[in-house]
């Protein structure tokens, strides 16, 4: 199956904190960002599909009526961390399968402070959480990781390795916060938020904005848009089956954390879509808001072989002059988690990579196949773009 769906757009309100300015103040710089970079107007949008974890709807309608009231159907999607790549997904399957021509897709959010619960303590089935003190997503993730460790031999250092490079590249990255380079001790050496995590092995809360146009090819060629534009060639989607569970039903501990099961299969389905394999994929942005992420995604998008993902950072494979480039911009931890942000900021810097607008952070060698890996609480959306 393909679909006939093309990015013509992208724009960005720049991440980090920003206590004077609303969401409308932030998503109303990354649409008009994306429309002006498509070259249209917002009368040629005739849908709108937003994504936010902490926004409601009403949010949603008045930053798109901020633009005009054109009468236009309203989306909004919230899928926790996957809130952006949900709405964009529906966009593309809403421009390719013919219901409309020209869709905007907009991800946004405004955080607050200190660490994110995974759960609801009231809850029968989060109660046993709660008491362990698992109720915060890095000791989730952090018990996952610990189970890797003594399962393949991870170290600390080679989480520290993976922070590193996406400080190194986030100090460049104009769209981010561009928080100072950290070296592998440094990161070593921050204080301690749940073993094995350092503090620079941790993503921050931000707030922030990513946009996109999407159209198919006809309508791109009639408006000139078809030039500039990349192609989505595969899209997948799923949740975790019985398979995917560690600690039993429910909100589980660590779940693809531990072992990039998830992963692997929705991988499989959005290869086969786009008709390419692991081999072929210029460059990723893979969802990492812990150290380690990056290392399990490398081996659940078969880039190497599982327990190799630690060593595959170590060696540089993941570096932007590496055999499979990994989080160009500095991914989570380096730009920040502005949850219905990131996965449509995903699209803005794997569009931009493959139009060779990367600047200082630009992959060499004329890449032409990417690949965008975004999950949330119990979702996980996968797409492949390519240079036409």
């Amino acid at each position: 199956m393909s679909y006939d769906a093309y990015v013509v757009g992208v724009g960005v309100h720049k991440f980090g904190r920003w206590a004077d300015k609303s969401t409308i103040d932030l998503s109303a710089v990354a649409i008009a960002g994306a429309i002006r970079d498509a070259g249209i107007s917002f009368g040629d949008v005739q849908a709108a599909y937003l994504g936010a974890e902490y926004s409601s709807f009403i949010d949603g309608r008045m930053i798109v009526q901020h633009f005009g009231w054109t009468g236009i159907p309203i989306n909004h999607y919230q899928q926790a961390c996957a809130s952006g790549s949900a709405a964009f997904r529906e966009a593309c399957y809403a421009v390719g399968s013919g219901r409309i021509d020209v869709a905007l897709v907009c991800g946004y959010e405004k955080m607050g402070g200190g660490l994110l619960k995974g759960g609801d303590a009231t809850r029968d089935r989060e109660f046993h959480l709660h008491g362990m003190g698992l109720d915060v997503t890095p000791a989730r993730i952090a018990m996952a990781i610990q189970q890797r460790m003594e399962q393949y031999g991870d170290t600390p250092e080679m989480l520290a390795v993976e922070a590193a490079q996406c400080f190194e590249y986030g100090a460049l990255n104009e769209a981010g916060p561009q928080r100072p380079a950290a070296s592998v001790e440094e990161i070593l050496a921050s204080p301690i938020v749940c073993s094995p995590f350092t503090r620079k092995m941790c993503c921050n809360s931000s707030d922030g904005a990513a946009a996109a146009i999407v159209m198919n090819r006809a309508t791109a060629a009639r408006l000139g848009c078809l030039d500039r534009s990349i192609k989505v060639a595969g899209i997948a989607a799923g949740s975790p089956d019985s398979d995917d569970l560690v600690g039993g039903p429910g909100p589980h501990i660590g779940g693809d954390f531990r072992t990039g099961a998830h992963t692997r299969k929705v991988a499989a389905k959005v290869y086969e879509m786009a008709g390419v394999g692991p081999e072929d994929i210029d460059l990723v942005q893979c969802h990492a808001p812990f150290a380690g992420g990056g290392m399990i995604c490398a081996e659940a998008l078969g880039f190497c072989a599982p327990g190799e993902g630690g060593r595959f950072f170590l060696e540089g494979h993941a570096r932007i002059d590496g055999k499979t480039p990994i989080n160009t911009d500095g991914g989570l931890i380096a730009r920040g988690h502005p949850l219905g942000a990131t996965g449509v900021l995903e699209v803005y810097e794997l569009v931009r990579q493959l139009r060779g607008e990367g600047g200082a952070l630009q992959v060499p060698n004329d890449p032409r196949v990417a690949l965008a890996h975004n999950t949330g609480l119990g979702c996980l959306n996968a797409h492949i773009f390519v240079r036409p």
